[in-house]
C-alpha cells in the first residue's frame, strides 16, 4: 500500500508557492543583456616581430577595414605570400583573390581550384589553378594568366610546357616529346627511347642485381661503342634523353627513370638547342655512393641561388675546427666514400658528409664539403639532388647549374623516401632563406626531424630533434625561420629562429606572423584582427626601379576576374 506522505508533501509545497506568488513582494528579474563580443581593435599595439620593418598600412576586419569582401567569409580564409602579393583563399569554397601587398589593390579574383605553387623560368613564384571546367591555368604574381593548355595533356613545368607522347605512363615513358614556352612556341622536339639494358622496374626501384659496378660497366661499354661517332649530334641520341623534371632559364633537366640525370640546353639563340650540357649518374665515384649496393635514382630537390662561401680563401678547412657546436657528432670521423657497409653511417652519428673516395680521410660531420669537389660555383645557381634508397641514409649532392661540376656532398641523418620516377622537382616542407643561403630540409628518419644546410659549403649548421618540444617551421624571411612550438601540455606559440645558428631571436611575440612577402610585407594577427605591416607604397616607383618588383606598379593594369 502506497504511503500518503508523498502527495501531502507535494500539496504543502504547492500551497507555499501560491501564497508567495500572491503577495506581490517579489519583482521579476530584469533580463540580462546578451554578452556582445568586444569590437575588433583597429590599432596595432606593441612592436612588430623581428625581421618585419615598416609601418601599419591597414587592418583587414571590422570598422574601417580596407579589405575585400572575401575576408568576411564565415568559414574563414587563409593567406599565402606570392612574391609581392597576398593570395587570399576561402576555407569554404574554391574562391581566391590576389591582392597587392603594399596597396591592397585586387590583382585577380575568381572561382577556381588552387592546385599549388610553382616557379617560372626565372625562379619567380606562380600559382597553379584549375577552372570550374577543370582546365588548368597559371597566374603570375601580378594576377596575369601566363599559361593555359593548347592541347589536352600539356603540362606546365617551371616556366616551360611539356607535351608528352600519346598514352604516356610511368611504365611506358618513351616516345616523342615537345617542349614549348608558355606562349606556345616550340623550344625543342626530341625522342626518348629506352636503352634496353639495365632499365629500372616500373616502380622506379633498381633491379635486384643492378649495382653501381654493373651500371659503370655498362656505361663503359656505351662509351666504347660511341667511339668514332664524334660528328654525331648528341641531341639526336634518343637513349640519352629522358622525361623533363625541372627547368630554370635555358636549362632543362631530364630523368631517364634510372640512375641518370641529364641537362639539356633550351637557349633559343643557340644553333644546338637540345644540346647536352652535362649529366650525373649514381655510379659517379665522386658522389661517394656505395659501389656494392643498388644504384639510387636522383631526385631534384630544387634549383637555388649560389651562395657565397664566407671562408672561400683557398684554404682547406675540412678539419671541422670551425666549431659546429650543435652537431653532436662533430669530428666523429664518419666513414669515407668507400665505406664497405654501403651506408656510410656511423652508429653514433646521423649527420655526416660523404667525402670523396679519393681523399682517404674521414669527413667531418659538420662540414659537407667534398675535398675532391670544386670549391665554389661559377654559375649563379646550384642544382641540388637527393640520392635515396629505402634502407640507407640518403645523400645530397650540389652541382653547378652551368656545367654540372660537383660542389659538395652530404650524407643525411637517415633514410628518406625514395622518389617515384619522373617526379618533378621540389621537396615538400623544405625552406630556403635567400638572405643567408641556408636550406632547411625535413628528415623522414634518424635522430633529426630536420637539418639546416649551408648551400655554399654543404655544412650542417643545426638540426631539429624530437624532444619534449615540437617545433614546426613554416617559412623563412630575411635570415630567420618562423615556426610554431608545441609542448607536451599542448600549449603552442610562435617563435623566430636565427637561420644560421638556431638561436631564438624571439619567443614572446605580441602578434602572430601569418605570411610575409618577398617585398617585406607581413600579415600580423593580433587580438582577432589582421594588420598589414611593411614598407609603404612608393609613389611613382616602377617595378624596374624597386629592388623587389611590385606586381601593381603599372597603373594601367586593372584587376582581372577569371572568366572561368
Amino acid at each position: 500500500m502506497r504511503s500518503p506522505g508523498v502527495p501531502q508533501a507535494f500539496t504543502c509545497g504547492l500551497v507555499v508557492l501560491l501564497i508567495a506568488g500572491c503577495t506581490g513582494d517579489t519583482e521579476p528579474p530584469e533580463p540580462q543583456p546578451e554578452d556582445e563580443p568586444a569590437p575588433l581593435p583597429t590599432e596595432f599595439e606593441g612592436d612588430p616581430p623581428p625581421g618585419i620593418e615598416g609601418e601599419v598600412l591597414r587592418h583587414l576586419h571590422g570598422d574601417g577595414a580596407e579589405a575585400p569582401d572575401l575576408l568576411d567569409d564565415p568559414l574563414g580564409v587563409r593567406i599565402s605570400p606570392v612574391e609581392a602579393a597576398f593570395l587570399i583563399s576561402s576555407d569554404g569554397e574554391d574562391r581566391h583573390l590576389l591582392s597587392d601587398a603594399a596597396t591592397g589593390d585586387t590583382l585577380w579574383e575568381g572561382e577556381a581550384r588552387f592546385r599549388g605553387f610553382a616557379e617560372d623560368r626565372d625562379g619567380e613564384r606562380v600559382l597553379l589553378m584549375a577552372g570550374t571546367d577543370d582546365v588548368p591555368f597559371v597566374l603570375d604574381a601580378g594576377g596575369e594568366r601566363v599559361w593555359s593548355p593548347e592541347e589536352t595533356g600539356d603540362t606546365y613545368l617551371d616556366g616551360v610546357v611539356v607535351r608528352y607522347p600519346d598514352e604516356w605512363s610511368f611504365d611506358e615513358p618513351h616516345g616523342a616529346y615537345t617542349v614549348l614556352d608558355t606562349g606556345g612556341d616550340v623550344l625543342w622536339e626530341y625522342e626518348f627511347a629506352g636503352s634496353g639494358a639495365g632499365e629500372d622496374g616500373p616502380e622506379g626501384e633498381p633491379s635486384e642485381g643492378d649495382t653501381a659496378d654493373d651500371e659503370a660497366a655498362e656505361a663503359d661499354e656505351e662509351a666504347e661503342s660511341g667511339e668514332g661517332s664524334e660528328d654525331a649530334d648528341p641531341s639526336d641520341d634518343a637513349s640519352r634523353t629522358g622525361v623533363p623534371v625541372a627547368a630554370r632559364g635555358d636549362l632543362l633537366l631530364l630523368s631517364d627513370g634510372g640512375s641518370e640525370l641529364r641537362a639539356r640546353s633550351l637557349d633559343p639563340e643557340s644553333d644546338a638547342t637540345g644540346e647536352e650540357l652535362w649529366s650525373v649518374s649514381g655510379t659517379d665515384e665522386d658522389l661517394g655512393l656505395s659501389a656494392s649496393g643498388p644504384v639510387p635514382a636522383p631526385q631534384v630537390v630544387g634549383v637555388y641561388p649560389a651562395a657565397e662561401d664566407p671562408d672561400e680563401d683557398g684554404s682547406d678547412d675540412s678539419d671541422g675546427s670551425d666549431g659546429s657546436g650543435d652537431s653532436e657528432d662533430s669530428g666523429s670521423g664518419s666513414d669515407s666514400a668507400g665505406d664497405e657497409n654501403g651506408d656510410g653511417t656511423d652508429e653514433g652519428s646521423g649527420e655526416q658528409s660523404a667525402s670523396d673516395s679519393a681523399s682517404g680521410s674521414d669527413a667531418d660531420a659538420g662540414s659537407g664539403s667534398d675535398s675532391g669537389a670544386d670549391s665554389g660555383s661559377e654559375s649563379d645557381e646550384i642544382v641540388l639532388l637527393r640520392w635515396a634508397l629505402a634502407e640507407s641514409p640518403s645523400t645530397l649532392s650540389a652541382h653547378d647549374a652551368d656545367n654540372g661540376d660537383l660542389l659538395w656532398t652530404l650524407r643525411e641523418p637517415g633514410p628518406n623516401p625514395v622518389a617515384q620516377p619522373f617526379d618533378p622537382a621540389g621537396l615538400t616542407g623544405s625552406l630556403h632563406d635567400d638572405a643567408t643561403g641556408t636550406l632547411m630540409l625535413p628528415q623522414a628518419s634518424g635522430e633529426a626531424t630536420a637539418i639546416t644546410v649551408d648551400m655554399a659549403t654543404g655544412e650542417v649548421l643545426w638540426s631539429l630533434e624530437d624532444d619534449d618540444v615540437s617545433i614546426s617551421l613554416a617559412f623563412a624571411h630575411d635570415g630567420m625561420f618562423y615556426g610554431d612550438i608545441r609542448t607536451n601540455d599542448d600549449q603552442g606559440e610562435q617563435l623566430v629562429l636565427d637561420a644560421l645558428t638556431m638561436d631564438t631571436v624571439s619567443d614572446e611575440l605580441t602578434s602572430y606572423v601569418e605570411a610575409v612577402t618577398e617585398s617585406g610585407h607581413a600579415v600580423l594577427v593580433q587580438d582577432r584582427q589582421r594588420f598589414v605591416y611593411g614598407p609603404p607604397p612608393q609613389d611613382g616607383a616602377s617595378a624596374e626601379d624597386a629592388e623587389d618588383a611590385d606586381p601593381s606598379a603599372d597603373p594601367e593594369d586593372e584587376p582581372s576576374e577569371d572568366p572561368s
